[in-house]
């Protein structure tokens, strides 16, 4: 047997070159692994946060355009069937009084624009013939014609001054093209009204485009106008108008310049922790071979009316003031809350409410149903027949005019449960991201600190080999190496474990019978149970079932039992006892050991190397590893404990 290590250690310090090369292999692949987790994790987190940020941007635009449509549809009102105007400037002054995304409304009778509010700025506008006007703006206006439907021509330079879109409703009359109803909207306000300014602009920034028919190329409407085939980019398109919606990232490949600078740190980490072990090994060969996310009012016609009311895409109804029963309901008000219309009209918008949003508006309701206001909008919440939840952006205004009798008023409501959704899910990616951050500068600060701890140990005892003489004290600083080298192993076998926790996201969840499990446990310790006369107490019952990894689940009640047998009192026999709650899920595993003094070490409990006691056999790995297992099964843990009483830890599982 000496003779083998002799020549063991013969072939290793003879090979100084080959082991450095290993170490350098077994770094660079550590921190190989490590880059490739971090460039998984920030290139996930890009690509959803700029998912959220333009699906936002996206629902921002439709809103722009189903209040634009609300505003055109207002504005088709006011012609009679002989095709005349009427209170066109008292209802125009409303709509932008109301919709503070549209600078202009117009009517356009035959394709020229007669009627414009506000006329101050627009005068050039008027008698402008959009039909007899450039090949691309009369192809667009003959858009709206074609699918008989509202179109958002432009962004184009306007005749009054400046850049806007305008959104074109065509109208009809005795089954006759009468021309459109209008809205104007500076491309400023757009811009402003969208949110394409609320982004942090030093990360992404956004493009507007579309296909010019003069030019047969895309045009591009913002003010950056760089190149930006080269960045990472997403796009949406918004059919009502033919755009098309970038989000771009500002930086070309920041991510793998992140990336490359990490590797070439590594690298050079790699290098010279191979030189270390050449060195450290080469320097003993030399001395003997010894070292390595509102509308307004609808007075027209009964026939136009109603047609208007039911192919509304927003839900509408008629409602009696008085008690707020409904009268008349569109049926897509009836898709938004699920009843039908008859069930609609034998209740009241009471009886559908939300109960926290019944006070919600109250006020502005009797403001309303008093003259005191002419309209007023809110979001609120309602029950639908199945009982589920809906958001709606509820607009109301009265159906009476001034001196008449209070009967009726008109409640509009467009949907907006997923724009609340979408606001919600980006509120809680925010949270992730900003939590994986904090795992991964924690767990960085880990590797730094532990590794660097054993580099310094070895530099330390490679700096005395070379300093002394004496084969003793040779023998000796060669043991404390193979000590270091032995403690640096198991630390990176510690952190290896912990990076297939956070890194492995296919782990297999399946149904386990708890109590089985922990009957496998016990039989595990039992030697230790004998040795420190210490009895489990296993009252989980035999049918309870969890859903977790078996490996982990395993892990997870090792580490717990035999932690409690480890800890246990010197002073009295040692009681483990577990219980679980079926009604909150959660596996209590309670003892009568040593305890820990919570104040003092509470916060580093969980930490990885952190240790508490004086027992040569604590390590600070067994919790740290437990508490992400059961973090990575979607749990947590909590724990109770006093000194010299005892300790609980409570496992609550998803």
């Amino acid at each position: 047997m000496t003779n083998k290590r002799k020549k063991i250690s013969k072939q290793f310090y003879s090979n100084p070159k080959t082991f450095g090369l290993i170490a350098f292999i077994l770094m660079f692949s550590l921190i190989v692994v490590v880059v490739s987790l971090r460039h998984n994790i920030v290139s996930k987190n890009r690509e959803k946060e700029m998912s959220n940020i333009i699906n936002i941007v996206q629902e921002n635009f439709q809103q722009i355009l189903k209040t634009s449509y609300v505003s055109t549809l207002t504005m088709a009102m006011t012609i009679n069937d002989n095709g005349e105007t009427e209170n066109f400037e008292e209802v125009a002054s409303q709509i932008l009084k109301n919709k503070s995304g549209i600078d202009a409304v117009q009517l356009v009778p035959n394709g020229i624009i007669k009627y414009v509010y506000p006329l101050k700025g627009n005068e050039k506008a008027i008698n402008y013939n959009i039909l007899t006007s450039s090949y691309n703006l009369k192809k667009e206006a003959e858009k709206s014609i074609e699918r008989k439907e509202i179109y958002f021509a432009g962004p184009f330079a306007l005749i009054q001054g400046g850049y806007g879109v305008v959104g074109r409703l065509p109208v009809y009359k005795k089954n006759k093209f009468w021309g459109f109803s209008a809205v104007l909207i500076r491309l400023e306000t757009l811009v402003k009204s969208s949110g394409l300014q609320s982004i942090d602009e030093s990360k992404y920034y956004f493009q507007l485009s579309k296909f010019n028919s003069t030019t047969n190329k895309e045009e591009f409407f913002l003010s950056n106008k760089s190149d930006f085939s080269k960045n990472y980019f997403q796009t949406v398109t918004i059919p009502e108008g033919d755009w098309k919606l970038y989000l771009i990232s500002t930086r070309k490949n920041s991510i793998l310049s992140e990336l490359w600078s990490l590797i070439i740190f590594g690298l050079l980490l790699s290098v010279v922790s191979g030189l270390l072990v050449h060195y450290l090994l080469k320097r003993p060969a030399e001395l003997k071979k010894l070292l390595k996310q509102k509308s307004r009012r609808l007075l027209i016609s009964e026939k136009e009316y109603k047609a208007l009311f039911d192919l509304a895409p927003i839900g509408i109804a008629k409602v009696i003031t008085e008690t707020g029963a409904f009268k008349e309901v569109n049926q897509e008000l009836c898709a938004i809350v699920g009843y039908s219309e008859e069930e609609l009209r034998e209740l009241n918008f009471q009886k559908i409410t939300y109960h926290e949003d019944l006070e919600n508006g109250l006020e502005n309701f009797h403001k309303l149903k008093n003259g005191l206001i002419n309209d007023f909008s809110c979001e609120k919440r309602y029950i639908t027949k199945t009982g589920e939840i809906v958001w709606v952006n509820l607009i109301l205004a009265p159906l009476w005019r001034e001196g008449e009798k209070r009967l009726n008023h008109i409640a509009i409501m467009e949907d907006i449960t997923e724009k609340k959704i979408a606001e919600q899910n980006l509120k809680e990616s925010f949270e992730i991201v900003s939590e994986q951050n904090k795992r991964l500068l924690n767990f960085s600060y880990i590797i730094s600190h532990n590794l660097r701890s054993h580099t310094s140990n070895i530099e330390t005892i490679a700096d005395l080999l070379h300093q002394t003489e004496e084969k003793e004290e040779k023998d000796q600083l060669m043991g404390m190496l193979k000590q270091v080298s032995k403690s640096l192993n198991e630390t990176m076998s510690n952190l290896n474990e912990v990076v297939n926790i956070k890194s492995n996201t296919n782990l297999k969840i399946e149904p386990l019978n708890l109590n089985q499990y922990i009957e496998h446990t016990i039989e595990l310790t039992n030697d230790n149970l004998n040795s420190n006369k210490s009895i489990i107490i296993n009252n989980v019952p035999k049918d309870t079932v969890v859903n977790f990894n078996i490996s982990y689940l395993e892990s997870v009640l090792y580490n717990f039992v035999s932690n409690a047998i480890k800890y246990s009192s010197s002073e009295r026999d040692s009681k483990i006892i577990l219980s679980f709650n079926s009604l909150t899920n959660i596996l209590k595993i309670q003892d009568n050991g040593i305890g820990i003094d919570l104040n003092k070490n509470g916060d580093k409990l969980f930490g990885l190397y952190k240790t508490f006691n004086e027992n040569p056999e604590s390590k600070g790995v067994g919790l740290f590893i437990a508490k992400n297992q059961i973090q990575a099964m979607g749990g947590s843990i909590t724990v109770e404990s006093e000194l010299n009483i005892g300790t609980t830890f409570s496992i609550y599982f998803k």
